[in-house]
């Protein structure tokens, strides 16, 4: 570890950039880690917006606790107003307020001395000699070691069409009497989908009275945030019979996930390293983030742990990376229904072994077996565009 000038109260071991999911993250795995540092400085400019992260997980996970809810069964409702059940045992789904979690997390840290939080805006990020340096509105910091940034724009533009989004806005509400079954959450309701475009409503219920709706697309094309809104409240009439005077709602989310595929490798060498978002860190095909974003925190530590300096890379084989392409590719044509796709694959495979493909466990033979199980021309399609370069990624 380079030398730390004590002296220089603008200097610190390490310096993360953005106090949001994967910054806090971050400090929480440094902080249990066996690394020595003097200093870290977390810099975050206070806007963060709640929201609600979710996940699964067959194993103990550091965040469990945290869990506002969880699930062993999810349910599934077709285009054509089927329903599939599906037990998850021995996996469990979980929910996290990330207002609840971040209070925690920021807590535990200030407790340790050796962290230090500054409410500020990031301007910009420089070498300085063998250091990096950050520019804020409030003055300029120094990381000898590392500056982690989670701030930098991914590379995806809004207002591409042909660039494949997450895009969503959530209710969550309060109803004026029982209704909801919280023992089940529904990953994916296609009845709603009449477009090509992979369209469906989420719905995480919490108690009889309490569930979070959320309206989700995957697609090149953003709607105005009353055209969601409009959805779930229709959604709302149509299959819980309930009016705008039934319920009151008691929050509100929104958010653009990019899902275009940029392969991202960076040497731990260098003094910046992008983390989250930034770094690449969601999976292309699916949006999904919170876990695969600690997995991939808790394995840079260990790298940085044992001063394994060498490239640090998303954990996908080639075949996992081309599935993810083609994938992309089908959902970007639409030639077949977004909402198609994933029916056959739950239609056709267990749920745990869906979950464990979507986190990337499966084996190769399995990945093999479960494409199968997919429309077969359009993903034939989709794979030759990107052979012959004529997709929109790289």
């Amino acid at each position: 570890m380079s030398e730390f000038v004590s002296e220089n109260p603008n200097q610190y071991t390490y310096i993360i950039a953005g106090g949001g999911m994967a910054g806090l993250s971050l400090a929480y795995y440094l902080a249990e880690s066996k690394l020595t540092f003097d200093r870290i400085l977390i810099i975050d400019q206070g806007t963060e917006v709640p929201k609600t992260w979710s996940y699964w997980s067959d194993e103990l996970h550091p965040f469990d606790a945290y869990a506002e809810q969880k699930w062993n069964n999810l349910q599934i409702h077709t285009f054509q107003n089927q329903t599939l059940d599906l037990p998850i045992a021995p996996f469990v789904y979980r929910k996290i307020e990330s207002s609840s979690w971040t209070k925690s997390i920021q807590d535990k840290l200030r407790n340790n001395p050796k962290f230090e939080f500054l409410q500020a805006r990031v301007e910009s990020f420089h070498y300085q000699g063998k250091f990096a340096q950050v520019k804020t509105n409030l003055g300029s910091f120094v990381a000898i070691e590392k500056l982690f940034d989670s701030l930098s724009p991914y590379p995806c533009d809004l207002t591409n069409p042909k660039e494949l989004k997450q895009h969503f806005v959530g209710l969550s509400i309060e109803t004026n009497f029982p209704l909801f079954d919280p023992s089940k959450a529904t990953l994916f309701d296609f009845r709603i989908a009449f477009s090509n475009a992979c369209e469906f409503m989420y719905v995480l219920p919490t108690s009889s009275r309490n569930a979070l709706f959320e309206h989700t697309f995957f697609s090149g094309v953003l709607l105005d945030e009353k055209a969601y809104i409009d959805q779930i409240k229709a959604y709302l009439l149509a299959y819980y019979g309930l009016s705008d005077d039934d319920y009151e709602i008691k929050a509100s989310e929104k958010g653009i996930i990019p899902m275009n595929y940029v392969r991202m490798s960076q040497n731990l060498h260098q003094k910046i390293i992008k983390i989250g978002t930034a770094g690449g860190f969601v999976k292309a095909s699916t949006g999904y983030s919170f876990k695969r974003t600690q997995e991939l925190l808790k394995k840079l530590v260990e790298q940085l742990e044992t001063n394994n300096l060498q490239a640090f890379v998303l954990n996908q084989t080639r075949l996992k990376v081309w599935l993810d392409r083609i994938f992309i590719q089908v959902l970007v044509d639409q030639r077949v229904k977004g909402s198609t796709v994933f029916e056959k694959l739950f239609e056709k495979n267990s749920a745990q072994r869906m979950l464990r493909f979507l986190d990337e466990k499966t084996s190769t033979w399995e990945d093999l077996r479960l494409m199968t199980t997919v429309p077969i021309l359009p993903f034939m399609k989709a794979f030759f565009k990107i052979v012959l370069n004529r997709s929109t990624f790289s």
